[in-house]
C-alpha cells in the first residue's frame, strides 16, 4: 500500500457520490489524500459536465473495461479499470444505489479485504458493516471488526444526535422512557428527475417494534455503544425537494429531565448542532445553498428553537416530555461522517474523532 500512498476510491455518483468526491476532492492535501478515484457506471451524456467538473478537481476515473470507448465517445477519458483502481485502493466508499453496497462486499470487496483497511457503504444497507455515525459512536472505528461501516442515513443521523444531546445524564446513562420520531421527508432530492408526488403520502409501520428503519438504525447504532434505547419512528413523505422536517418527542425520567432553558443549551452547545429560529424550510434550505460545500450543511441537524417545547403535566403522566421540530441536511450529515471515518482510516495514528475535523468546520454552522 505505501507504493501507491493513501488512495480513495469513491464508487457511485449520486446524491452522496458526487459531493463526496467534490468535498475529498477540495480536502486532499489536509486528509493526506495521495489520490482520488471515481468509479462511474454508466456513460450518460447529461453526465458529462459533472464528470469534467470531478476530473477538473484533481480526480481521476474509473469504470468497467467494456465501457471506456463509450466513455472516450463522450469526450472523456477513463484512467482506470474499476479492478485496477480497487487494487490500488487504501479505503473504499460505496455509494452506489440502494442495496448494490451490501452486493459489491461479497462480490469484489471480500476479495481485497486483507488489502484495504476499510469500506464505508451508505446509508439503509444493512449487513454491510457496523452502523456509524460520527461524534455519536466512534469508538467503534477502534475495534477489530471495524472494517465494514455503514454510515446510517440522514435521519438516523438526526434523530440520533437528538438522543446524543437529551437522553443521556452527564454519565451517559440513558435517561430515556421512550422516543418518537416523525420523519416527514422530502419526495426527491434537488440533484433527481422525476418520482415527484402530488401530495403527502403517508408510509406504513413494517415494523412490529420500531415502525420504520429510522428508529430500527437508531437502536442498532446506538447498541454498537450497549444501549438499548425505546425508540419508534414513523414517515411521511411530501411533495418538497428542500429539506426532510423531523418531529420529536422524547419522555425522560422527571428525576433527571431537563428544563426548556437546558434543552435549548444543550443543542446550541454542540458542535454538530446547528441551531435557528427561522421555521421555514425553504429559508433554511437556501442558507445552505449560499455557504454550504455543495450547498449542503453538514450538520447531523438543524433543531428549530422556538418549536422547543418541556412538558410537565402531573394531571396526565408523572414523566417530562421534550418536543420540537427539526430538519435534516440534505445528506451532508452522511458526508460529514464519511470524511471523518475516511480521515481516521488515513491516518489513524494522528486522526481523533468526537469534535469535527477543523477542516469541516467551515461548512458547519453553530446558527442557521
Amino acid at each position: 500500500m505505501a507504493l501507491n500512498g493513501n488512495v480513495v476510491l469513491i464508487v457511485g455518483t449520486g446524491t452522496i457520490g458526487e459531493p463526496l468526491t467534490g468535498l475529498l476532492a477540495a480536502l486532499s492535501k489536509e486528509l493526506g489524500i495521495d489520490e482520488l478515484i471515481f468509479y462511474k457506471h454508466t456513460p450518460r451524456l447529461t453526465d458529462r459536465p459533472m464528470i469534467r467538473g470531478l476530473l477538473s478537481k484533481g480526480a481521476h476515473m474509473c469504470c468497467q473495461i467494456e465501457k471506456f470507448n463509450k466513455f472516450r465517445e463522450m469526450g472523456v477519458e477513463p484512467t482506470y479499470t474499476f479492478e485496477d483502481a480497487l487494487a490500488k485502493a487504501t479505503v473504499v466508499a460505496d455509494c452506489s444505489t440502494e442495496g448494490m453496497g451490501v452486493r459489491n462486499r461479497f462480490l469484489f470487496y471480500e476479495n481485497v479485504k486483507e488489502e484495504v483497511r476499510a469500506f464505508l457503504a451508505q446509508g439503509s444497507e444493512h449487513g454491510f458493516g457496523i452502523p456509524y455515525g460520527v461524534g455519536l459512536n466512534d469508538r467503534v472505528l477502534h475495534r477489530r471488526n471495524s472494517q465494514f461501516l455503514q454510515v446510517v442515513s440522514c435521519n438516523t443521523h438526526a434523530a440520533s444526535r437528538v438522543l446524543k444531546d437529551l437522553a443521556f445524564d452527564g454519565k451517559e446513562n440513558s435517561i430515556l422512557s421512550e422516543a418518537r420520531f416523525v420523519f416527514m421527508r422530502r419526495a426527491t432530492d434537488v440533484s433527481q428527475t422525476g418520482k415527484f408526488i402530488a401530495g403527502p403520502s403517508v408510509g406504513k409501520h413494517k415494523d412490529h417494534t420500531f415502525g420504520t428503519h429510522h428508529a430500527k438504525d437508531v437502536y442498532r447504532l446506538y447498541s454498537t455503544l450497549g444501549h438499548h434505547l425505546n425508540v419508534f419512528s414513523s414517515a411521511i413523505k411530501l411533495n418538497t425537494q428542500y429539506m426532510h422536517t423531523a418531529f420529536f418527542n422524547l419522555v425522560l425520567d422527571k428525576e433527571k429531565a431537563l428544563s426548556l432553558d437546558e434543552v435549548k443549551q444543550k443543542f446550541s452547545d454542540d458542535p454538530y448542532v446547528a441551531v435557528t429560529n427561522k421555521t421555514d424550510a425553504n429559508v433554511i434550505f437556501s442558507f445552505g445553498r449560499e455557504y454550504g460545500h455543495f450547498g449542503r450543511i453538514l450538520n447531523q441537524i438543524v433543531v428549530v428553537i422556538p418549536s422547543l417545547m418541556v412538558r410537565q403535566s402531573e394531571l396526565f403522566t408523572d414523566k417530562v416530555e421534550i418536543v420540537g421540530y427539526a430538519y435534516t441536511p440534505q445528506d451532508g450529515n452522511s458526508l460529514l461522517s464519511s470524511t471523518s471515518a475516511i480521515a481516521f482510516f488515513l491516518d489513524p495514528d494522528n486522526v481523533t474523532l468526537g469534535e469535527p475535523l477543523p477542516w469541516l468546520r467551515p461548512y458547519m454552522f453553530s446558527e442557521v
